[in-house]
């Protein structure tokens, strides 16, 4: 059976972040929801519900995304999560008052200032009583913000979202409390920009530079190491592995424990008019090779 596609005919304010046309509406249920457009020639709209799909299998707290059309437009719907009368906080607002007042807020790439040991003292050190959503389960090693938020990291290298810049993540704030965001905003990610004509060639190429294997090396994160050099997601886990073994033990055991054909599952449902067969089996296809280099960081750096 396929996923639905949520049909929407009413529209409410425009949403001002991002760089794609989106806006928020009230469903049937009256439940606040927002429509983003994919763009075209992309696949951003079928990424976004697969990345969802897969974190329900790892467990981490995910924005929902469903498929969805406006008129002839066709993109996703996310469910607000965050409560009445609380707000997101991002990651940018956050850097400048904890970290540095004259830090480039308005800037989202190519920020050397966006290092990635900063992000990680700042989520475990400097928000003190910061807790973790209310309605995810710890466990005794998933206890913490940092815990998750490690968690988000990784799960970007293994579906190579290379978008986790200073918007994309961040804190929800209430009158009493305040706790970790759950991931969201994965569109960039699982190759979507790659054509399907691209896609095909690299699939079957005899080239080891224009195979899939030799693609995924090339994912970058928007962090920046102490030296400034730009971190490719893999670099991200390797360093996450220094200083959070167990952590990072965890979730790449989470990936390791989805089979092939869940993960094949979860293609076959997107309707062929978001995402082609090509394309799923591309997708398929990414997912391994990173899960082959995120077992090797396992052997090499996390102990028992």
């Amino acid at each position: 059976m396929s996923y639905k596609i949520e049909t929407i005919t009413s529209r409410d304010e425009m949403e001002q972040l991002g760089t794609k046309e989106k806006f928020w509406f009230y469903d049937r249920n009256e439940i606040k929801k927002l429509f983003k457009i994919g763009r075209p020639g992309t696949g951003e709209d079928w990424a976004e519900k697969v990345a969802y799909e897969l974190a329900i299998f790892l467990e981490l707290p995910c924005a929902t995304y469903d498929l969805a059309k406006w008129g002839d437009e066709q993109g996703t719907v996310a469910t607000s999560f965050i409560p009445e009368g609380e707000r997101l906080v991002h990651g940018n607002e956050l850097l400048v008052v904890i970290y540095d007042e004259s830090y480039p807020e308005d800037k989202k790439y190519h920020l050397t200032d966006y290092k990635l040991d900063v992000v990680l003292n700042l989520i475990e050190n400097e928000l003190t009583d910061l807790g973790l959503p209310s309605n995810y389960e710890s466990n005794d090693v998933i206890s913490t913000p940092i815990d998750l938020f490690v968690g988000y990291l990784i799960f970007d290298c293994w579906i190579a979202n290379q978008d986790r810049h200073h918007e994309n993540w961040g804190i929800i704030l209430g009158e009493n409390y305040f706790c970790i965001a759950p991931t969201y905003d994965h569109a960039a990610g699982l190759g979507c920009k790659v054509s399907s004509e691209e896609a095909g060639k690299r699939l079957v190429t005899k080239d080891e530079k224009y195979s899939v294997k030799k693609f995924v090396t090339r994912a970058k994160s928007p962090f920046y190491s102490n030296e400034g050099t730009q971190l490719k997601t893999i670099e991200v886990v390797e360093i996450l592995a220094d200083k959070y073994p167990h952590t990072v033990c965890y979730w790449i055991d989470k990936i390791e424990d989805i089979a092939k054909e869940n993960i094949q599952g979860i293609l076959d449902r997107v309707p062929d008019t978001f995402m082609c067969n090509t394309s799923k089996e591309f997708v398929q296809q990414i997912l391994y090779e990173n899960r082959i280099r995120l077992l090797e960081i396992k052997r090499e750096k996390c102990h028992e």
